[in-house]
């Protein structure tokens, strides 16, 4: 869990396995608001993790767990999947409502096998509501009745999500409100 605490500007941290910085964000932060996000992370070669912070601001990360190679979790290098601002992924350039979702293909690409992937771990940033709101992120299909990411109007907000896929290996998106979309990818689930 990392915790962005005292910021005096606005910005974001990323968590990576040092070398080449990602891309990425998992805590999106406002000055003065301390702002914390649950982070799964890949190790270094060495057993490290780097922390980036875009912005000013104090941090702490609290290790609640890890995983043991070959348990049916595969790290992956933080890497930008969509990007609903820029059309990153392929994505349309347009802000997600109306619970229209947005269909996301992610089954052999980015480091996720083409099969025997049950699920993704993501962080999903909302960027830029005009609304206040929620984003849903679910194995396509029936949308659920549930919220991933909770958002307030004019805020940029993040959160890790662990998205089920589809049995054509995509996954949903899906806004309740009227907002940008980000999501990251950091590993995935052996089914």
């Amino acid at each position: 869990n990392v915790t962005v605490v005292e910021p005096t500007t606005d910005g974001y941290a990323t968590v990576y396995p040092c070398g080449t910085l990602p891309n990425t964000s998992n805590v999106n932060f406002r000055a003065g608001v301390t702002t914390a996000n649950a982070v799964i992370t890949p190790l270094s070669a060495g057993g490290d993790i780097c922390i980036a912070v875009f912005g000013e601001g104090n941090v702490i990360a609290d290790v609640n767990g890890w995983y043991a190679a070959s348990t049916g979790f595969s790290t992956l290098t933080p890497t930008r999947l969509l990007d609903t601002r820029t059309g990153t992924g392929g994505v349309p350039r347009q802000r997600l409502a109306n619970l229209t979702p947005l269909t996301f293909h992610v089954a052999g690409t980015n480091g996720v096998p083409n099969t025997g992937a049950a699920a993704v771990s993501l962080n999903v940033t909302v960027v830029e509501p005009t609304t206040d709101g929620y984003a849903t992120v679910y194995p396509c299909g029936t949308l659920p009745n549930t919220s991933n990411v909770n958002f307030r109007a004019g805020i940029t907000t993040a959160n890790a999500v662990i998205a089920p896929l589809s049995a054509g290996g995509e996954f949903c998106i899906a806004v309740f409100g009227h907002a940008h979309v980000i999501a990251d990818i950091n590993g995935w689930y052996a089914s």
